[in-house]
């Protein structure tokens, strides 16, 4: 299995560091690290496992489907995908504090 990440997805779990150290979710910028770190691990050994849901329609453009995973319970993360045979291309990545709205109940 094959796990490719677009260049602005990239970008995005790159700043995500600097967001949680910044907004006071993490006291030190390698306990941020660490947690994106996992959460792109996690990404990566076991998308394949999980339940696949299709992309909501305000989400389509960015994938066909989408799974969760929940670091805490505060939080849990999209991650929207397109994928063929053995090969997932990550399209976008939110968490529930920025589009819950849009995916809640489904």
């Amino acid at each position: 299995m094959t796990v490719i990440y677009l260049p602005e997805v990239i970008d995005y779990i790159d700043n995500l560091i600097l967001i949680l150290f910044e907004k006071g979710y993490f006291g030190f910028p390698e306990s941020a690290k660490t947690y994106v770190s996992k959460l792109t691990s996690d990404i990566e050994s076991s998308i394949h496992l999980k339940l696949k849901k299709a992309s909501p329609p305000r989400f389509k453009k960015f994938g066909t489907h989408y799974v969760t995973y929940k670091p805490n319970k505060n939080t849990t993360w999209y991650v929207f995908f397109s994928f063929s045979t053995d090969r997932y291309l990550i399209r976008f990545i939110t968490n529930n504090h920025v589009s819950a709205q849009y995916i809640r109940g489904l």
